[in-house]
């Protein structure tokens, strides 16, 4: 029997060292005697090739160990034991379902953008890509990603739980970030918050949330006289109980700070669900602030956080709870911008639910590359040997215009684009091609026109091309008998405000607030007649 093939099928992958040192305490072998049986082991034990550690111990393991659970935890744990940057990143993904937006990555990393005598993120993706631990993979309804390495299955049904998470996180950020403003920590005009397009950065790290800060303690006087500002950097993750492995890439990026000398004084900020014991120690060890959305915002706001990505998920599932939809958006509709990120995700769920009936493939925020750039496609729809549509989506509140050059651009690039990656892919090129634009809110007459006139010119062997207002949508759900979908679009988007026999009021909607947060806040109540008043998209 091979000691060593038995030693991983009891305690699973393991470090070459730690083999060695139990064979010395089990057989009372010597060092030596114990390293050369170790280095002899059958053919059938794996060594993880590039990465080494300290002694030149090597990770091993079984071919049936790679990939599972404790292959992830006995790799991470080597690795962060010796300090090693790589176990951070693997950490970090890990934590956050195995899955991050690209542009994600060098804020979750625990790695710097770019310093002198430290790995940066990119290399860091790009070597546990090269050894096969990291995946670059595009993830329906999330987007360019890296990924831990599972296989193609896998990715396809976690896009939208995925998606849902950030929706959630990025109303989680929006909450900070008006908290932060209203107390007066920071310079009001100068919150960052993450992007796809653009790092928030203090110092070399990028971060879910910066913002400068003047108070006495966190601003210094240069010798010039000038004030030079401290920083708040705050990190956020919604997920399960959060573990010591999970904020500790957090914690290396927030020491490492400190130690850069042209940075000032920075107040650090994890904001997490809840956390394990220990992890919570760690972060009070190091002067980091473990806050949780109940501990900033209170009970209701946390646990509409809470709800928010599971709701999300079943309403592109046809599985729709009008009252937790109306719980969270009272909830959350003090917080500026959460209203709007809910709403315009809430749409696209919507859309998607309605063309899954009797598609083939239906897809969340795919971004396709021709030669002159990318374009992304809310929802596409596939009905294999007949068609494939491109619907862009914008939920807006029935008071809000559509900005012109949005429109502009879906007509002028994303259609283009899309129409010629369409006509080169080997399984849509002899497909029907269809392009509309659905939403919620109003449309510029000009906007209209260029619709109209853009349809009415394109040939339809080509492509189709239509529009369609809150009133279309609503009519669409109807002609299917999507019921629950048609009662949460009149709810949430075209609410109809019925008044009883015995109400001597009418509700007025003051639109001249064309705001996009908020919207239902501007009813008000004046004594009229008896009617029934319904705002029309």
């Amino acid at each position: 029997m091979d000691t060593v093939v038995e030693y991983l099928r009891v305690n699973g992958p393991s470090l070459t060292s730690e083999i060695a040192e139990s064979l010395v305490s089990s057989e009372g072998i010597s060092p030596e005697a114990a390293r050369k049986r170790v280095s002899r082991s059958r053919v059938e034990v794996k060594r993880l090739a590039f990465l080494v550690f300290p002694r030149k111990a090597r990770f091993v393991y079984l071919p049936g160990q790679f990939g599972s659970d404790l292959y992830w935890s006995r790799l991470v744990a080597a690795l962060q034991s010796t300090n090693s940057a790589y176990g951070y990143a693997i950490a970090a993904v890990r934590a956050r379902g195995d899955i991050v937006p690209e542009a994600y990555f060098p804020i979750v990393s625990g790695a710097p953008v770019r310093q002198a005598r430290h790995l940066s993120s990119s290399l860091i993706a790009a070597r546990l890509e090269e050894i096969g631990l990291f995946r670059r993979i595009a993830v329906p309804g999330v987007g360019p990603c890296i990924a831990i390495a599972k296989d193609d299955e896998y990715y396809r049904h976690i896009g939208m739980e995925t998606n849902a998470r950030l929706t959630a996180e990025d109303i989680l950020l929006a909450a900070v970030r008006d908290w932060a403003k209203k107390l007066g920590l920071v310079s009001y005009d100068r919150v960052a918050v993450r992007s796809r397009e653009k790092l928030a950065t203090v110092g070399t790290f990028a971060w879910d949330l910066t913002a400068p800060t003047y108070l006495g303690g966190m601003s210094t006087v240069t010798k010039s006289g000038t004030s030079k500002p401290g920083f708040l950097v705050a990190d956020v993750l919604l997920s399960d109980a959060t573990a010591v492995s999970t904020v500790e890439p957090f914690v290396r990026k927030c020491t490492t700070l400190r130690a850069l000398r042209n940075v000032g004084p920075c107040l650090q900020m994890f904001v997490a669900e809840r956390y394990m014991k220990t992890a919570f120690q760690l972060l009070k060890k190091h002067g980091i602030i473990p806050a949780t959305p109940r501990t900033l915002f209170g009970k209701e706001v946390a646990e509409a956080l809470t709800q928010v990505a599971s709701v999300l998920t079943n309403v592109a599932r046809h599985i729709i709870d009008q009252d937790k939809l109306d719980e969270i958006f009272k909830r959350l509709g003090k917080i500026e911008g959460a209203a709007t990120q809910l709403r315009g995700t809430l749409f696209e769920f919507m859309a998607a639910a309605y063309w899954r009936r009797g598609a083939d493939n239906v897809a969340l925020n795919r971004i396709y590359k021709v030669e002159e750039g990318e374009a992304e496609a809310d929802v596409v729809v596939v009905r294999n040997g007949v068609s494939v549509t491109f619907v862009e989506c914008k939920g807006y509140s029935p008071y809000a215009t559509v900005p012109d050059e949005q429109v502009l651009r879906w007509l002028q690039v994303r259609i283009p684009r899309l129409y010629k990656y369409a006509r080169q892919h080997p399984e849509w090129s002899r497909l029907q091609i269809h392009f509309e634009l659905w939403t919620s809110g109003k449309i510029n007459d000009d906007m209209a026109a260029q619709v109209s006139k853009a349809k009415a010119e394109v040939k339809s062997t080509r492509y189709t091309l239509d529009l369609k207002l809150g009133s279309d949508v609503l009519a669409a759900f109807e002609s299917r008998h999507e019921t629950e979908l048609a009662a949460a679009f009149e709810k949430h988007f075209v609410p109809v405000v019925r008044l009883s026999d015995e109400d001597t009021e009418e509700a007025l909607i003051d639109e001249s607030k064309d705001d996009n947060d908020g919207w239902d806040a501007f009813l008000t109540v004046k004594p009229r007649r008896r009617s029934v008043v319904r705002a029309k998209a």
